[in-house]
Order: C-alpha cells, then structure tokens, then sequence
C-alpha cells in the first residue's frame, strides 16, 4: 500500500485572525514551523506528487505546508518565518485576487518564488466547480493556469476551492496539464491514494507543542475524521 505523507493546510497568518476565514498568528505558526524543521522533514508539495505519479515509496517523516486562496499577509507575516526555518511550501492562488487590496502583488509573488515558494492555482475567481456550469468551470482551471504561467510560474498544481470536485473536474484539471490537486477530506475512498484528490490537515493556532504536531502528522489524524462526498 503506497502511503503519502501529510499535507497541511492554512489559510491566513494574522496577529488578529478574522472568524470568517481559518487562520493562525504569526506567533502560532512560528512555533509550528520550529516543530516541523526540528522534528520532521519539510518537503515541497511537487516531490510527494512526483512519488505518487511514479509509484515510489515516500519517507515517513516527510510532511508538506501548504497554503489556500494567496493573501497578502503570506508575504508579510509567513514567508519570512518559511525562510527563517528554511521549509519550503505551496501557495495556492485565487489568480483574480492577485495586485487586490487584500492580495498578494505580482512581485511579492515572484519574490516568494525565488526563495524556494510553490505556486498553484485555487481558480480564478474561487469557483466552487461541482456547481458551475461545464464551460466555466473549464476556464477557472486552464484560464488560471494560463495565467500564472505568464508571470514565469511553473504551475503544476491545484486547490479545489471549498475542496468541491467532480470526476468531470478532476479530468479537467488532468488535461489541463497540472500532475495532481488538492482537496479537503473529500474523496470516495482513502486507499490507494487518488493523486487528484490529495485530502489535507486544516491546521489552527491551538496546535503548538510537539505532541498536537505529531498527532496532525502522523498519519492516522485523517483517519477519524469523516470521509465527506467529493462534491
């Protein structure tokens, strides 16, 4: 049985996180990152994927940090706390979003690319796909895609916003040309692992000592929690 390791998954880190979207304080997720280097192996998304594409076993104290929608406050209050701890991650990107007030700039951008950041697409406009008609769904996946590659991104990634797909949409995604995508606890099976339907562990502040990193990375946290329909 192939195993993948852990793939955890924020939003926002913000002195005040808001209640309307998950998020941690820089305080908390300084404290997470510290844990990660010190106890476990912090790898880019892009590898666990290449191992699951070739069939290839994975080491077991792999983990990968990822992150939802690309906010500002990634530049400001995560990228320097990656750096510092040297851990590379994956920013998923509302690609509309990008250069909005809120949004991470097209510079920022390409300044976390350079020290070792990961990009993907989260859709255009934060799409929920199993609900869109065909067309449009088609064009948040490869319009998004497009777009980024522009910018000189290599984008070989996707988020399913609110972690909603279909098996039309994962086929979408297949030729659109990205090698594997990320959900939420969505799926219709857990084994063998369904590269198109990466599941994640939602990480919150409450999590900082080594035991409740552990529990997250181990392996067995996504096996009790409810197995939810794709879409």
């Amino acid at each position: 049985m192939i195993w993948y390791p852990p793939i955890l998954a924020y939003h926002r880190v913000l002195p005040q996180p808001g209640s309307d979207t998950p998020g941690v304080t820089p305080e908390a997720f300084e404290r997470q990152m510290r844990i990660l280097a010190e106890r476990w192996r912090p790898v880019p998304l892009t590898e666990i994927v290449a191992r699951l594409e070739a069939g290839a076993p994975t080491d077991r104290r792999w983990v990968a940090v990822t992150f939802d929608d690309g906010t500002e406050d990634l530049f400001t209050h995560a990228f320097p706390i990656l750096r510092r701890h040297n851990i590379p991650a994956t920013i998923f990107l509302i690609v509309a979003n990008i250069g909005a007030p809120d949004g991470l700039k097209r510079d920022q951008i390409l300044e976390m690319a350079r020290g070792g950041i990961t990009f993907g697409s989260h859709t255009l406009h934060h799409a929920y796909l199993p609900s869109v008609p065909p067309e449009q769904g088609r064009r948040e996946i490869v319009d998004s895609k497009e777009e980024m590659e522009k910018m000189g991104l290599r984008v070989d990634l996707f988020s399913y916003p609110a972690g909603g797909f279909t098996r039309e949409v994962q086929g979408i995604v297949r030729e659109a040309g990205y090698r594997g995508a990320c959900t939420t606890n969505r799926g219709e099976k857990r084994f063998p692992p369904d590269r198109w339907a990466l599941r994640r562990v939602t990480m919150h502040g409450n999590a900082t000592t080594p035991f409740s990193i552990w529990v997250r990375c181990s392996g067995y946290y996504g096996l009790n929690r409810r197995l939810r329909s794709p879409s």
